[in-house]
């Protein structure tokens, strides 16, 4: 397993890897994506060098996600020198294959080399998803309003 900065050349995978994340996820009730992806939010996302990709052992990708620097989470503050990891996604049949895990760590890791806080978010209906990120070393910060819907916030230092 191997996680590294997006190319240019992986973006249709990209793309096609988190459409099918996404229908996964609606068929299973989660609705915190939209679909279909665009394309030219996965090319900002590259220029801006916040896509990263996993692979498998078999160098396929398996997975991917974006990591940012933040001064906030929509309306909520965060500490200053903070990133975002955000856009977690893996397909379907990796999941449960301890790479989520290995994506979490990989992020913790880099903060701490920079001396920086992690914080990431997700719809707060999904208690397997959190249960996963506190079983992960990071810190639940409590349920905040995003729209129509409420997200839980976590959080490593």
């Amino acid at each position: 397993m191997e996680i590294r900065p997006a190319r240019e050349e992986d973006l249709q995978k990209v793309l096609s890897l988190l459409n099918e994340v996404t229908i996964d996820l609606h068929q299973k009730g989660i609705n915190q994506w939209e679909h279909p992806w665009e394309k030219k939010r996965l090319l900002s996302q590259l220029s801006n060098r916040h896509l990263y990709v996993l692979l498998s052992e078999d160098d396929q990708i398996a997975g991917t996600f974006c990591l940012k620097d933040i001064h906030r989470i929509n309306d909520i503050p965060v500490e200053l020198n903070s990133r975002y990891l955000y856009q977690i996604a893996l397909l379907p049949k990796y999941q449960g294959s301890n790479f989520g895990a290995e994506i979490i760590g990989f992020a913790c890791s880099l903060v701490k080399q920079n001396e920086k806080t992690l914080y990431l978010d997700c719809w707060s209906g999904n208690e397997k998803l959190k249960a996963f990120y506190s079983s992960n070393g990071l810190t639940y910060e409590g349920d905040f309003p995003e729209d129509d819907y409420m997200i839980s916030i976590f959080k490593y230092n």
